[in-house]
């Protein structure tokens, strides 16, 4: 007989956490300035960058949306190195942005004192089409003039799995689906024209 082998990393249980958060007040918030916005900014660091330029391309491919995210490497430390890392994407939104078209700034970080994601949202708090939310596994930051979805989390490998699970979500929420694996083996099978 072979031994059953349970996890040892600790997840939080974070798919149930799905619905906790899914629930809160802040979340109905988020959806509504999602929903209202016509480009979406995305940034966090670390691995929350990767969670950030990965929910970027898949809420743009699966929704109507207007996303991006800085995931140019060379822009990125071309900003660093001319502005310092702490104003990289407040740098790269001041550049990019579109000041015609209502927006939504989402930070990601786990401790929400990330030095250049305080100052994306501070940046983002001073123009008059934006929104911004903050994303977090667990913050005690109370600024005013930024929405937190705090996701109660113990773990940056959690709170940046969980967030990336939101994302989906969100894709649900807006009216549609992700493609099943099925369904893209199927469509690849199909005669090209």
């Amino acid at each position: 007989m072979q031994n059953y082998r349970t996890p040892l990393c600790n997840f939080e249980n974070i798919e149930s956490r799905i619905s906790d958060v899914i629930n809160l007040p802040s979340w109905d918030k988020f959806m509504k300035s999602f929903k209202d916005a016509e480009h979406i900014y995305i940034v966090g660091n670390g691995g929350n960058w990767a969670v950030a330029t990965h929910a970027a391309v898949d809420l743009a491919r699966l929704t109507n949306k207007k996303v991006f995210s800085l995931d140019s490497t060379c822009y990125v430390t071309s900003i660093a190195n001319d502005a310092g890392y702490e104003n990289v994407f407040k740098k790269w939104l001041n550049l990019y942005a579109d000041t015609k078209k209502k927006s939504l700034l989402i930070c990601f970080s786990a401790t929400g004192t990330s030095k250049n994601i305080v100052n994306a949202l501070n940046w983002s708090s001073k123009r008059k089409n934006f929104k911004n939310f903050l994303i977090t596994a667990n913050s005690s930051n109370k600024n005013k003039k930024q929405n937190i979805l705090n996701l109660n989390l113990k773990y940056f490998h959690s709170a940046e799995l969980l967030t990336f699970m939101l994302f989906y979500e969100i894709v649900y929420q807006l009216g549609y689906q992700c493609p099943s694996i099925q369904s893209e083996v199927d469509r690849r099978k199909k005669p090209k024209r």
